[in-house]
């Protein structure tokens, strides 16, 4: 018998279900889900007999050891809470939390459990992120003293239920979903947001078709190690789907691709050579799964699930633990006051919350 896991959430959570079911050393049990229809499919294609339409009754099963958390972002923290109040360990989709309330209720419920929380940020695990990370613990690219990340992605398809009722996305701010750009940099460096101010603009009002925040907000970071870090997000945009991250070094840069290829491809200059080396990266051989599971985030989804289950068995920090987790949220939350109030916030450590 393996982990016991159940799986709430079967938009986004269908995929991770698949590999949870897959892994050897997982055994999925139970998974939640308000819409029959998908509860269905998981019946249908995963043979899971019990099947949740309330995420209480999930956590209730004592039969099961890890939920998976992959509902709606503004249910995030009120899951993870109930789930570890339940004695399950929980992986989380990100981000952990959208106000600073439930931020600080988090540490309060996590810190005097003995559960393993992880929060399932996909881009730490990037072919070219890990990349840049293998050249920055060779000491390669000195020390960081700018980052930048983009994240543009137009989510018009995914705003309406498709009875046309709003889904929780039409009104996301952009600086509220910030940790595909905030944890790469972090998870490298070990660094840091402790200060920004940010801006937003938006396009005509005849194309807003509903859309209730920001076209785009920006923010400027200042790091506790003294470094600058730009962060722009955008979901509502005529462009198609990209990410981009840079790294400058006072010995080396790196950049990655955009569009496809910011996962996959990156261009890096080091020492005092003007040459900038285009590699491409790739993701290490996973023999415990098959080649199908790879579409998407499969393969991140891989990695995270095998880390996650190694820290509950080896009883070790997961990579993104709790207060990981927060210092790549947790900017995004006081980008967003920075954004309403036109100056300059403190991004809280979290640490502190104890």
């Amino acid at each position: 018998m393996g982990l016991s896991v159940g799986v709430a959430g079967l938009r986004f959570g269908m995929s991770w279900a698949r590999v949870f079911d897959a892994y050897a050393e997982t055994d999925l049990v139970a998974v939640c889900d308000i819409q029959q229809e998908k509860l269905d499919e998981a019946k249908e294609q995963l043979g899971v007999d019990a099947c949740y339409a309330a995420f209480d009754d999930l956590v209730a099963d004592e039969r099961i050891d890890a939920v998976a958390v992959f509902t709606p972002a503004p249910l995030h923290a009120e899951h993870v809470i109930r789930a570890i109040r339940a004695g399950k360990h929980v992986l989380c989709a990100v981000p952990a939390a959208l106000t600073m309330d439930e931020a600080k209720a988090l540490v309060e419920v996590v810190s005097k459990s003995d559960r393993i929380y992880m929060m399932a940020e996909n881009w730490v695990y990037e072919p070219s992120v890990v990349r840049a990370r293998s050249l920055y613990e060779a000491r390669k690219l000195g020390r960081i003293y700018y980052a930048e990340a983009e994240y543009i992605h137009g989510l018009k398809a995914l705003r309406r239920h498709p009875d046309g009722r709003l889904t929780w996305r039409n009104s996301l701010q952009p600086l509220l979903y910030p940790t595909h750009g905030t944890s790469p940099y972090l998870n490298m460096t070990g660094d840091r947001l402790v200060e920004v101010m940010a801006v937003s603009a938006s396009g005509r009002d005849e194309f807003l078709e509903g859309y209730e925040a920001d076209w785009v907000q920006t923010a400027l970071f200042r790091t506790e190690e003294g470094a600058v870090f730009r962060l722009t997000n955008s979901f509502q945009n005529v462009h198609g789907m990209s990410h981009f991250l840079s790294f400058y070094g006072d010995e080396g840069s790196l950049e990655t691709g955009r569009f496809r290829e910011a996962r996959t491809v990156c261009y890096y200059s080091l020492g005092d050579k003007a040459q900038v080396t285009r590699e491409e990266c790739h993701h290490p051989e996973l023999f415990q799964f098959s080649d199908a599971l790879g579409a998407g985030h499969g393969k991140t989804s891989m990695l995270i699930v095998l880390d996650f289950v190694r820290a509950i068995v080896n009883g070790s920090p997961p990579p993104i633990d709790l207060m990981q987790a927060l210092d790549m949220t947790l900017p995004g939350i006081a980008g967003l006051q920075a954004v309403r109030e036109n100056g300059w916030v403190s991004v809280p450590d979290p640490r502190s919350w104890f």
